[in-house]
Formats: C-alpha cells, structure tokens, sequence
C-alpha cells in the first residue's frame, strides 16, 4: 500500500474509532479489507488516492468473486466507507464507488425439518405437563402455517378464525397476509382454548387479555419464550 493510501486509510479507521465509536473487532476487519484494497491499488500502480478511477474499483470486486460472497460484501463496504469519507474531507472531488453494484449475496432458503422428525417433535407434546396443550398448540400452528415465531407470539386469540381456518399474519416492513390453517392446528388450539388458556388468563396482571398464546404466568409468550418451548420439546424428541 503506497504512502498516501495507507494514511488515508489511517485517518479513515481513526474516524470510525472516535466518532463513530466501532468496536476493535470491527475496525480490525475493516483494517484488513482495506489492506487488501491498497495492495491491489499497488499492482494497478495507484500511488496517490486523487489516482483511483471507477475502473480499479471494479476490478478489484471482481478479483473478490472467487471468495465467499459476503465476504465480498463486506470488503467492499469498507472499500465504500472509504471512499465517501474522502469525498467528505474534501481530498476527492467525486466518489468513485458512487454507481459500481455491490457484489450480489445469494438468498439462502431455509431448511425444513423432514416429516419423520415433525412427526416426533408433535409427538413429544403429548405429555403430561400443564404448559403441554399450549406447546402443541404454538408448533401445530408454526407448523401448519410456515409463520415466523415472532409473528406468532404476536398473535391475539381474535386474529386466527378457526371457522374458515385461516389467519392474518403481520410480516416484516407491516405488511399482512392471509394464511390458511390446518385442521390440526385448528383443532389443537381449540383444545388449548377451552382447557387451558381461561386459567393462565386469570393469573394476568394487565394488557395481554387477548394475546393468543401466554407464558405460565399470564403473560404474552415471548418470542424467547417460545423458542424455549421449542427447545425443550426438541431434546424430549431426541432432536438435538
């Protein structure tokens, strides 16, 4: 990395340290990406920064295509916040990253769980526990819907109409969308309705009279909670 570079990158990292207040963790791996960039400025014979072009900067996300692709995203974040706090400082007249596409990550799919081990995760709530109509109940319905846990924690008992089978989930951004509901979840909510929620409602200080489903002690699940319950009802299943 050539001497002009190399303190520009300095006072950058300097910048992100005090004003910005990054953790060490964070500056040492902006550090390292930048590093990366000034010595391929070197092997394009960018000596000054005034000397970088649009072109260098490309070429450099290219050569990051043959690792992994956040990792491409992340260096070439750093690469940017570089450059803007150039442009910022006045040591640039224009920000040379301004219109080169960032490396695309591909969206990862997540993994379902095979029906054999659906099967015995349902069937490990069928135990003799206060909390277990509820358990079944919560994975009945996150399984029957494919909803998030933290969409269903948020659930009130109105939302989810067991006549048409069908419940309004709020996603991500507020935006809503009409899911149908299994005869099975359907019916595992009706049992916990009747038989169980009207006596943890009762221990409920305030403010969760309508929540879908509540903790022992009256209260709204939590999304941790809920996780907890899928936790425990995992390691009864053998599922690790």
């Amino acid at each position: 990395m050539s001497d002009d570079v190399e303190s520009r990158v300095k006072a950058h990292l300097e910048h992100l340290s005090v004003e910005r207040g990054l953790s060490a963790n964070t500056l040492a791996a902006y550090r390292r990406d930048l590093a990366r960039y000034g010595v391929f400025l070197d092997t394009r014979g960018r000596a000054n920064f005034t000397d970088i072009e649009r072109a260098d900067v490309s070429a450099f996300l290219a050569s990051l295509q043959d690792g992994a692709a956040s990792s491409a995203a992340r260096t070439m974040s750093a690469v940017r916040g570089l450059h803007r706090f150039a442009l910022s400082e006045g040591w640039v007249g224009v920000d040379v990253t301004d219109d080169v596409p960032p490396p695309q990550v591909p969206l990862r799919l997540p993994k379902a769980l095979p029906l054999d081990d659906v099967e015995r995760l349902l069937a490990a709530t069928e135990i003799d526990e206060p909390l277990a109509l509820r358990d079944r109940a919560l994975l009945e319905f996150l399984y029957s819907t494919g909803a998030r846990v933290s969409e269903a924690v948020a659930l009130d008992v109105d939302d989810v109409d067991r006549e048409d089978r069908t419940v309004i989930l709020d996603g991500k951004g507020g935006k809503q969308r009409l899911v149908p509901v299994g005869s099975y979840a359907c019916r595992a909510i009706d049992d916990y309705l009747v038989r169980l929620r009207p006596e943890l409602a009762r221990k409920a200080r305030s403010g969760t009279a309508g929540a879908l489903f509540l903790n022992a002690r009256g209260g709204r699940l939590t999304r941790q909670g809920a996780w907890m319950v899928l936790g425990a009802v995992a390691e009864r299943a053998g599922l690790g």
